[in-house]
């Protein structure tokens, strides 16, 4: 299973099409969950959804559900399966960008990282924000009851979101510019290439 999804990952570095609908699946779903977190405010005490709050506690949940309308709960409910689908394309997107600057960059290196499924570790945001995700459709659909254990793991799995989210970005951007530089180089050096 495991060697399948890092096989597609490479597969999607490979394919220009592939690439594209990841590409376009991540513009799009990103899209709406931004379409809903500007409308949010107007159904809700002025707060957005739970997800794009990077310093939420678990004080703020149960502060900020108090402040939901049933249009806000209808609302959440559309970002919730919109944000199931984004994570998945995000993430798969993020590791195909990798996967494609790797094998330019190091051609070596890749191959130890396509034989060893390390691709597979740019899913780690993938795998913290279903966490998240989970845990605040059981704290909303506990409502008006606190669910506090699951208010907990959704507040500490966005921590662990954002955290593996930034080593992510910057190993993306740290491949991509060694890809870019290795491409430059070997332009200068023989420009017929």
């Amino acid at each position: 299973m495991l060697g399948r999804l890092n096989r597609f990952i490479i597969g999607c570095s490979e394919s220009w099409w592939k690439f594209l609908l990841l590409f376009v699946g991540f513009n799009a779903t990103m899209f709406g969950l931004q379409q809903i977190t500007a409308r949010f405010p107007d159904v809700t005490a002025g707060d957005i959804p739970f997800d794009m709050q990077n310093e939420l506690t678990q004080a703020q949940i149960f502060a900020q559900l108090d402040g939901y309308t049933e249009q806000a709960f209808e609302l959440y409910s559309v970002f919730q399966a919109i944000d199931y689908v984004f994570p998945v394309v995000a993430g798969l997107f993020l590791a195909a960008v990798c996967a494609f600057a790797l094998r330019h960059a190091a051609p070596a290196l890749y191959q130890t990282a396509a034989d060893k499924n390390l691709f597979l570790l740019l899913l780690v945001p993938t795998a913290f924000d279903f966490m998240e995700n989970f845990s605040l459709l059981r704290v909303v659909a506990a409502w008006p009851e606190q669910a506090e254990l699951a208010a907990t793991m959704a507040v500490a799995a966005k921590f662990g979101k954002l955290s593996s989210m930034n080593v992510a970005f910057v190993l993306t951007g740290t491949l991509l510019l060694w890809a870019a530089t290795t491409w430059l180089r070997r332009r200068l050096v023989s420009p017929r290439a």
